[in-house]
């Protein structure tokens, strides 16, 4: 029996810096990052429009995209993504000079 949530493969290209972060945090919270701009979500599709709604509240979409891949239930997520290589990431404290 499942639970009724599905996973979502979602990607952006963020133009600014602070909107990055932003957008990366509110992802964060829900999913899992497996490169520096790509999360896998496992989520109900109700709470994705909750996720929809924050990031469109923080994008400039004339300059910012995002894409949301529905990659079905868990047990089909396992057949559609296939990894080459190290799978996950992990965030780097990058020092900032001020």
């Amino acid at each position: 029996m499942t639970d009724g949530r599905k996973s979502y493969l979602i990607a952006y290209d963020i133009n600014d810096d602070v909107r990055r972060s932003r957008i990366a945090k509110i992802l964060q919270s829900h999913g899992e990052r497996l490169q520096y701009s790509v999360f896998l979500i496992r989520i109900r599709p109700s709470k994705l429009l909750k996720i929809k709604v924050l990031v469109e509240d923080e994008i400039d979409s004339s300059v910012d995209s995002i894409l949301i891949c529905d990659l079905g239930s868990s047990d089909r997520e396992k057949q559609s993504m296939t990894f080459i290589g190290r799978r996950g990431y992990r965030d780097t404290v990058i020092p900032m000079i001020v």
